[in-house]
């Protein structure tokens, strides 16, 4: 079956009662829980950008190109950055002829597929559609390319923890009640402590986009 029958995003809501030029506005409570409280092209979650003053409502397909307003399926919930410099682009038609335009995550794998992530945290595009994505909504810019090498980091630190953790587990197992083997609990205690905080902070960090295609 062809990867790209499993959106990334999986839309649950019932969608809300909208009418009138404002009424997708309404549509924003539910927006939040469907896209996991992230912009749906960066992946930046509220709490990385101090919450939902920081996101609005896109439309996919920009109002002034045709997209319908009201329209649930055609409503995002972006960061506000994301949203600014898609502003109304959208694809001619001589370039979806070639296959450049966005990735829709509502109806298809996007990473992996279109793009993947390089270990310094930068998108490469992997079909045309990749390349107008990547390169039209900016998503190498340097905040996130920082965010997205942090995280890297952490998922590093957090293995060497863990990893350390299960060897001071095993050594304490066999080790008399002395006052080492109080400091090696201590130790435990800590490390334990360690990897819930940064479990904590990956679990809202930029998600990992696979290297290679899935």
């Amino acid at each position: 079956m062809n990867q790209r029958t499993f959106p990334r995003i999986h839309r649950r809501e019932s969608p809300p009662v909208m009418r009138g030029r404002t009424g997708y506005r309404n549509a924003e409570p539910y927006l939040r829980r469907d896209f996991g409280y992230r912009c749906a092209y960066c992946g930046v979650h509220e709490q990385m950008k101090g919450g939902r003053q920081a996101f609005c409502i896109d439309h996919f397909k920009p109002r002034s190109r045709g997209g319908p307003v009201n329209d649930y399926t055609n409503l995002y919930w972006v960061c506000i950055p994301c949203n600014m410099i898609k502003h109304d682009k959208w694809p001619t038609r001589e370039q979806l002829h070639r296959g450049y335009r966005f990735a829709d995550p509502c109806r298809e794998q996007d990473g992996g597929v279109h793009f993947v992530e390089s270990d310094r945290g930068l998108l490469q595009p992997l079909t045309p559609c990749g390349e107008y994505h990547v390169s039209t909504l900016r998503l190498n810019r340097a905040w996130l390319q920082q965010h997205r090498r942090a995280r890297i980091h952490k998922w590093s630190r957090l293995n060497e923890a863990d990893q350390l953790r299960k060897e001071l587990e095993c050594v304490v197992e066999v080790r008399p009640a002395d006052d080492a083997t109080q400091i090696m609990h201590r130790l435990l205690s800590f490390l334990s402590q360690e990897i819930e905080a940064l479990r904590s902070e990956l679990a809202v960090d930029i998600p990992w986009i696979p290297t290679q295609a899935l």
